[in-house]
């Protein structure tokens, strides 16, 4: 049996924070969430586990999304997408990824997209791994606010005001329980994978 030791990092900010660089640094709104799931016996090779582990990311990446109101990082738009920046060391013993997941206004365009490529060239020299290439095509026109239930993608600020976390994992949002039963075959595999969740929220 192997386990993985993942550390996801969602970054994010409010609707208080400051539109210029002091809403970075050491305070910076974030949710540290460590999981650590078991990789499948059938996962022999390095190949392998790396290809369950990016279906993994895949899987629970909807679950990082909806785990606040989260504003753009950078801007105080409400954001929509999500972007990934992995740092991954399969062949340990226990295999480790960090994944630095970045909430953002618009992904594919606009100065908030510029800025975060530019940190991520940053992030790219310093850690020794590429940057990631250019952003998918989109397949809508508009991906759901993080701050909906992650249902029913219901935008309306009285029920956005009202989501509830899921109990065990405090983390994913809904709006209501049977939402949460809609949702639970799919996001099983994240909760039962959740560790320790950490707020960084003044």
């Amino acid at each position: 049996m192997i386990t993985l030791n993942l550390l996801a990092i969602v970054y994010g900010s409010c609707s208080r924070d400051p539109e210029n660089d002091e809403r970075f640094g050491a305070e910076q709104r974030r949710a540290e969430i460590t999981l650590n799931p078991i990789i499948p016996a059938s996962a022999k090779t390095l190949e392998q586990k790396q290809k369950w582990v990016e279906g993994f990311l895949q899987r629970i990446g909807r679950d990082m999304k909806h785990t606040r109101n989260w504003r753009c990082e950078f801007c105080k738009k409400h954001a929509r997408e999500t972007v990934w920046m992995n740092s991954s060391w399969i062949h340990l013993t226990p295999p480790k990824i960090n994944s630095y997941v970045h909430s953002i206004c618009d992904a594919g365009k606009g100065p908030c997209y510029e800025q975060l490529r530019g940190y991520e060239a940053q992030v790219a020299l310093m850690t020794g791994f590429p940057p990631a290439g250019p952003p998918l095509p989109k397949t809508q026109k508009s991906y759901p606010m993080s701050a909906s239930c992650i249902v029913c993608n219901n935008e309306a600020s009285e029920s956005r005001k009202n989501l509830k976390q899921c109990g065990r994992c405090e983390l994913t949002r809904y709006c209501s329980v049977e939402c949460q039963r809609e949702d639970w075959k799919r996001h099983k595999e994240c909760c039962k994978a959740v560790k320790e969740v950490k707020w960084v929220w003044n």
